[in-house]
């Protein structure tokens, strides 16, 4: 029976066979320089459908003329996605008297079996590699798989390869002089870090600029180029050689499951930088489409790898169509960034097109498509980061022109009330009698609004002072008890002061009141606010900041939100302690965002809020007393009661201007918690 299956084999592999060759070429030695020598052209190959044979099988078959020659291998063999074993002859001779050192590699990882027959006159020698043994125990450690060959002098041996894989079956098979390949493997090392040391720049970078802009565009880049990197090392072979190395499965299943994640990715950072959703809204859903092709084939490709790997793989170069689709009609409707993105695209396109045409066979495995990706995702990084170095300066340009536009509106609205002033002052100075009544009856209506229960200025231990420049001002403030144990501070500073800055005092007033009592933290409430004056008073070109501050009592918790309002101050066992600014001012921008805060608090500590006023004092030599000033004083006075604490600050104020009258409202709350 072994006879007769031995026979049907050799019939077999007779009939398949394309081309017989009586010999083999002989490599002659004296030939390798400092380069290697690419050993393709030179080997013969046997295919064996039925993966039964074994070496001694190999040479009896080998006596019967089986081994055949394949002219269009150049640099290396390319047998794609293939269930045979392969074996690989060649004869190597070295003339020399003496001994020669060298390295036969085959520079692709992915090849599960690789062993290696060397037969000579001192016997046959037998070396298992591929990526089913442990990095540990091949003959090299490398991110590729070298095996260190000794040849005697004036000797001739047989170099026999047996390979077979899951994977594309690519042989690049070259032969160094030890000593060159060991420089060679340096100037890899170097290539491989300069190009992983950009990566993590751009990683680094990218995130700083995401948390400073808050642009999900920047963590986007930062998923792709992470995902990218990790792809280029499977790819390469360093994941292997450094981050697993006795892992079969992830050998063969990595790249292609990384690839998928890669265009997941890219899908979805394409979406989001290029706005396709607005520009491009009939392909929006054509794009969830192939990200979740990807999603499935993935899952697929685990259950059945032999199954779906070639329809895993073709559906890499179809999403990446449509990405490189996607980039050209955006560039055709005059996007500045798309144009970016498509070139940036089209380098990783062409390497991914590279990469899957190798490993279906249709082109050539040498340098170029074996490095190719590596290349075409350094170019794409580097294209992307100009991409996104764009995107950054146009925010930054729009940011720009918004604020010069809220510049210009406020000063154009003062030019006007300043000419409507001068083409009324002799109307004005007839009425002045009439207006001051009126800034009287302001003054009172202004004055009522702050009113403080003396029930919740006793709870808090309330004191406070309000001193507007004129008579009325623009600082706002109130206070209620929401309920149990929690209290709630509003106080506001309308740009300005006078009739005007009043004006919008009452205008605060009548937005907070319906929202005051709102069970909501303070940040959402302060959204709400500036929600409601962007609605109702965008026209009248006026800014403000506000702050709200909830007290709770019993769990000795301080909340608070901050719209560009001057930091409180908590004093805490002699310690000062600031509540900052959590958003820009109110009247900025809809939609604008506060963060919450929180703070503990003990028995005995102090809280002052107050508005800009109470530091914002100039003397003759134009000096501001300045907050740090502030701060040092409600330091030293620690140990006052508030009202001489309050009294001490407008005493320090007035000798420090020496003279000039305030040049702002001033309003300070003062708690003992």
């Amino acid at each position: 029976m072994k006879v007769l299956r031995d026979s049907f084999i050799i019939g077999f592999l007779f009939v398949f066979c394309f081309e017989v060759q009586a010999e083999s070429e002989s490599i002659d030695l004296t030939l390798l320089q400092n380069k290697p020598i690419h050993l393709s052209q030179s080997m013969f190959v046997l295919e064996d459908p039925t993966n039964s044979l074994d070496f001694h099988r190999i040479k009896s078959i080998e006596s019967n003329l089986l081994f055949q020659k394949i002219p269009t291998a150049k640099e290396a063999f390319n047998f794609s996605y293939s269930k045979s074993t392969y074996w690989l002859k060649v004869s190597i001779s070295n003339p020399y008297q003496h001994s020669m050192e060298t390295n036969l590699v085959v520079s692709y990882p992915r090849l599960k079996t690789l062993d290696l027959y060397l037969e000579s006159k001192e016997g046959v020698k037998y070396v298992p590699s591929g990526y089913s043994v442990p990095s540990n125990k091949r003959p090299y450690q490398s991110r590729f798989f070298v095996f260190p060959i000794v040849f005697s002098g004036n000797s001739n041996t047989n170099v026999y390869l047996k390979v077979n894989s899951p994977n594309a079956i690519n042989l690049p098979v070259q032969i160094w002089k030890q000593k060159s390949y060991d420089r060679h493997e340096i100037d890899d090392h170097v290539i491989q870090a300069i190009y992983f040391g950009i990566t993590l720049a751009m990683i680094v970078f990218n995130l700083f600029v995401f948390f400073i802009l808050k642009d999900v565009s920047y963590f986007l880049y930062v998923l792709v180029v992470i995902s990218t990197s990790v792809a280029i090392a499977i790819h390469n072979g360093i994941a292997s050689e450094y981050l697993w190395n006795d892992s079969s499965w992830l050998d063969q299943y990595a790249i292609n499951l990384m690839i998928s994640i890669v265009l997941i990715l890219f899908l979805i950072f394409m979406r989001t930088l290029l706005q396709t959703k607005m520009v491009l809204p009939k392909f929006e859903p054509w794009n969830w489409f192939f990200v979740f092709l990807q999603i499935g084939l993935s899952i697929a490709y685990i259950i059945s790898f032999d199954t779906f790997i070639k329809v895993f793989v073709l559906s890499h170069t179809v999403t990446s169509f449509w990405i490189l689709l996607i980039g050209i009609l955006c560039s055709i409707k005059k996007q500045r960034i798309a144009y970016f993105f498509l070139l940036a695209f089209a380098f990783l396109f062409l390497a991914l097109i590279v990469s899957t045409l190798r490993a279906l066979g249709y082109i050539p495995t040498n340098v170029f498509t074996i490095e190719g990706p590596q290349y075409g995702s350094a170019a794409e990084m580097m294209l992307l980061a100009f991409a996104l170095a764009d995107r950054y300066n146009t925010i930054i340009k729009e940011k720009e022109i918004a604020e010069n536009r809220v510049k210009l509106n406020l000063e154009r609205s003062n030019l006007e009330l300043e000419e409507k002033v001068k083409e009324r002052t002799s109307k004005l100075n007839q009425t002045l009698s009439v207006m001051r009544r009126d800034l009287d009856v302001a003054k009172k209506i202004q004055e009522n609004s702050i009113l403080i229960d003396p029930k919740l200025r006793n709870a808090l231990k309330l004191h406070y002072r309000y001193l507007p420049v004129t008579e009325v001002g623009g600082d706002f403030f109130d206070i209620i008890h929401l309920k149990d144990s929690s209290y709630r501070i509003f106080i506001a500073d309308a740009t300005g002061h006078g009739v005007h800055a009043a004006m919008i005092t009452m205008a605060i007033k009548g937005l907070y009141d319906p929202i005051k009592e709102f069970e909501l933290p303070p940040h959402k409430v302060i959204e709400i606010f500036n929600e409601e004056f962007m609605d109702n008073f965008v026209s009248l070109n006026s800014l403000l900041t506000a702050m709200i501050i909830d007290i709770h009592t019993e769990s000795k918790i301080i909340e608070f939100a901050s719209a560009g309002h001057p930091s409180a101050v908590l004093i805490q066992k002699g310690n000062l302690k600031l509540l900052p600014k959590t958003g820009r001012m109110i009247g900025i921008k809809k939609q604008s965002h506060y963060e919450k805060m929180e703070i503990p608090f003990g028995t005995g500590d102090r809280l002052f809020v107050f508005t800009d006023g109470a530091y914002e004092a100039f003397n003759h030599n134009e000096e501001e007393f300045g907050e740090d000033k502030l701060h040092q004083l409600l330091l030293e006075t620690i140990h006052l009661p508030l009202v001489e604490v309050e009294d001490t600050l407008l005493k320090t104020l007035q000798n420090f201007q020496n003279g000039p009258d305030r040049q702002d409202d001033l309003t300070i709350l003062s708690f003992d918690l």
